[in-house]
């Protein structure tokens, strides 16, 4: 994600990140509801790469290179992607121009990227939960996940287009649709990955559904998580 959205700025200008012209100008100008002082969402991001600049400066060899070496050229964009948190990538794909954008989900096999956008948000969601151990299996997302069949190139996530796709109350807030949305991502790259295959055997080894002594079902994929019936069958996991 980082290297998709440094590679499609850089094309533009080393320093797209930091430059209107080269993003979208009317979301760049776009006022930050309930921000004191008020701010636009382009000071808000100068002020966010400022930060990983500053905290890295000590620790980064790249980074104190390039200030000794270009102290009047700012940090290019494909050193400042290495610097950002995962979390604040969504904030620099938001700005950038649309063309641009898309060219970055269809990398990932979305074919538009506003329902990317909202992707990558519940995709960064997920990865904090993942970074701090956070319990996922019967987690409520704070994020609700809508996926249409024209959002995305091929078949892969049609079986979680349509609700009641799972027999989980709020299936989009769920664990399911992120693991398949990350895992079409991931299929969709052109640098391969056998994270699908490894999620897919790993939650197929637990020991679930989880039952009492008494007989109770406690948890299960499809009742608390989301999972459709007979989900690693479908050709998304494959």
């Amino acid at each position: 994600m980082r290297a998709s959205i440094a590679h499609a700025l850089a094309r533009l200008d080393p320093a797209a990140h930091l430059d209107r012209n080269c993003l979208d100008t009317a979301k760049c100008n776009t006022l930050i509801p309930r921000s004191q002082p008020p701010q636009t969402k382009f000071q808000a991001w100068k002020r966010t790469v400022d930060r990983a600049i500053g905290s890295a400066k000590p620790e980064e060899d790249f980074v104190a290179h390039h200030l000794a070496k270009y102290p009047s050229q700012p940090l290019p964009v494909w050193a400042v992607t290495e610097l950002l948190s995962f979390g604040s990538l969504p904030y620099l794909f938001e700005l950038m121009k649309s063309a641009d954008a898309r060219a970055v989900a269809n990398d990932f096999g979305f074919m538009h990227p506003a329902p990317f956008g909202k992707v990558v948000r519940a995709v960064a969601d997920l990865r904090n939960y993942c970074a701090h151990g956070s319990r996922l299996f019967n987690r409520h997302f704070k994020r609700a996940q809508s996926i249409a069949p024209r959002h995305t190139a091929g078949p892969l996530l049609d079986h979680v287009s349509t609700p009641g796709y799972s027999r989980t109350s709020t299936e989009s807030k769920r664990l399911y649709i992120s693991a398949a949305v990350l895992a079409f991502m991931l299929r969709s790259h052109s640098e391969p990955s056998d994270w699908p295959a490894r999620f897919r055997d790993h939650i197929l080894s637990f020991s679930l559904p989880l039952i009492t002594p008494d007989g109770h079902r406690v948890v299960t994929p499809e009742l608390d998580m989301g999972f459709p019936a007979s989900w690693n069958t479908k050709l998304l996991w494959q």
